[in-house]
């Protein structure tokens, strides 16, 4: 007897085999659209920090003390004394928002050094943290 063609259980079986196959790969390509968009979302806090940050630096170089620094536009102020003050602001972007807070913090009264830290958050909840940026700077002399 001569066979030219395939049964139908070897068809079957190779179109198993090809199944799992894609799925598997399926499965890959759906992690990598997850893994690209929670980078997209930290790269676009990342420059909103990093906007905030050169913001605040500007005044912070055009002020010579924590007492006579203005409240940096668009932030609320939520809390401040002789040596640290603390703002929040939200930032309405098209896609994603962001709460951003500010906090400023001098070691004593009258130091010519203060630490500026910027918080990104996605949203006023403060659940999570999707970017953070430190720096210190030195008041204008």
């Amino acid at each position: 007897m001569n066979e030219k063609g395939m049964t139908l259980i070897e068809i079957l079986a190779s179109i198993v085999i090809l199944s799992i196959i894609v799925v598997s790969l399926l499965s890959f390509f759906v992690q990598t659209a997850r893994s690209n968009n929670v980078s997209k979302n930290i790269m676009d806090a990342t420059y909103v920090a990093e906007n905030e940050m050169e913001e605040v630096y500007s005044q912070i170089k055009a002020s010579t003390s924590l007492a006579t620094l203005a409240t940096p536009a668009g932030y609320t102020q939520k809390g401040k004394t002789t040596v640290t003050a603390f703002y929040e602001k939200n930032v309405p972007l098209v896609n994603p928002k962001h709460y951003i807070t500010l906090e400023l913090v001098s070691a004593a009264v009258g130091d010519p050094i203060v630490k500026v830290k910027v918080k990104v958050y996605k949203d006023n909840t403060k659940a999570m943290l999707e970017a953070q940026m430190e720096m210190l700077v030195q008041w204008k002399k």
